[in-house]
């Protein structure tokens, strides 16, 4: 917004000039003003257009007009150094060096015609190679960017397979040992248990139904060693939490947690754990749609009430007034049916939900 302004100050003052000399020189007031206003609209609809070199070719032709006001077009300059330093910002690699060709041509045109001074063409021409370098480096530097962020979706790619392919493993493993103690532990356990209980209806002893007993307890053991093994490990808030890890390896964010000691192992329930993901999801997905930003602050932390507390706070690209859309209400629907309440403020340049949920006892 500021280097908005900044410009908008520049193009102005620049513009004035051309007034006031005109005036000063009792040149052609109404040729001054149309020039003005061309160059004005041409500047502000250059968003609007998908070829911004015609725009800038279209303002140079009108910088040319100003040979009809005065003879001397030393006035004319600043507003010829903003469009050269403007454009370098905006075209492209290709089509700089042909605009860079044009406007060097017209200055030394002016000299030629002695419509400038010579500390003035050489200013000029100074200018000219400083813009010139400078959309070079603009250039490797939009290059570099685009390269590391091709780089980084690629190693969020390898990096995502590598963790399912981790997983993937970890579950096979499971299940084989899982099988491993069915087929094997489990089977002589059984074939324990049944020949315990001949023996203990052939013989009532005490010794037997002791040893029945314990063939029935170390079975159950082993039956509830097979379930835990084949169940996921991950639960609670480390699941959200790792939900929210391979979005992140998905997305172009970084998010920074901040975990207060204790909060991961707190038991909540599955309803509780589906509502915080999909809001923190919301959360994120508002972040990368409305924010320049990378980065993603979000704060767990537990109340001596016993209630989850979350915060995500990311940066605000403008100053437009919040206005609740349908996203946002939709993740007040979700925490009202956990019995929990969501706020949403404007601090400054940072955009911050907030909200809570009590634990279930």
């Amino acid at each position: 917004m500021k280097s908005f302004l900044f410009r908008i100050c520049c193009l102005m003052v620049s513009s004035g000039l051309i007034i006031i000399h005109t005036v000063t020189q009792k040149g052609n007031i109404t040729l001054a003003i149309f020039i003005i206003t061309g160059v004005l609209l041409l500047y502000f609809v250059m968003p609007l257009v998908k070829i911004a070199l015609l725009n800038y070719l279209l303002i140079l032709l009108l910088i040319a007009l100003t040979i009809f006001i005065s003879s001397d077009l030393t006035f004319i300059l600043p507003l010829l150094a903003f469009i050269l330093i403007e454009s370098a910002f905006r075209l492209k690699e290709r089509k700089y060096p042909l605009f860079i060709a044009i406007a060097s041509t017209l200055c030394f045109s002016f000299f030629v015609f002695n419509m400038i001074a010579l500390y003035s063409f050489l200013l000029m021409i100074a200018i000219t190679v400083c813009c010139f370098f400078l959309h070079q480096y603009l250039s490797q530097v939009e290059m570099k960017t685009t390269l590391y962020e091709q780089l980084l979706s690629q190693f969020r790619k390898i990096k995502r397979d590598s963790v399912e392919q981790e997983e993937l493993v970890r579950s096979e493993e499971r299940t084989k040992i899982a099988r491993d103690m069915h087929d094997s532990v489990g089977h002589k356990l059984t074939s324990l248990l049944m020949q315990l209980e001949m023996l203990s209806i052939e013989n009532q002893t005490h010794n037997l139904i002791e040893l029945k007993q314990l063939a029935r307890e170390s079975l159950e053991e082993t039956r509830f060693a097979v379930r835990q093994l084949k169940s996921t490990e991950t639960t609670g808030l480390q699941s959200v939490i790792l939900l929210i890890r391979k979005l992140e390896m998905e997305s172009h964010l970084h998010i920074r947690f901040t975990i207060e000691k204790g909060v991961l192992s707190i038991p909540i329930s599955n309803e509780q754990s589906v509502v915080l993901y999909r809001v923190l999801q919301e959360c994120l997905t508002n972040a990368m749609k409305h924010s320049q930003s990378k980065e993603v602050e979000v704060t767990l932390t537990v109340d001596s009430l016993h209630h989850i507390l979350f915060e995500v706070k990311n940066k605000l690209v403008s100053d437009l007034p919040l206005v609740k859309g349908f996203g946002l209400t939709n993740m007040e629907g979700r925490l009202q049916e956990i019995h929990g309440q969501l706020r949403v403020l404007r601090d400054g340049k940072n955009f911050i939900v907030r909200g809570s949920f009590p634990l279930k006892r």
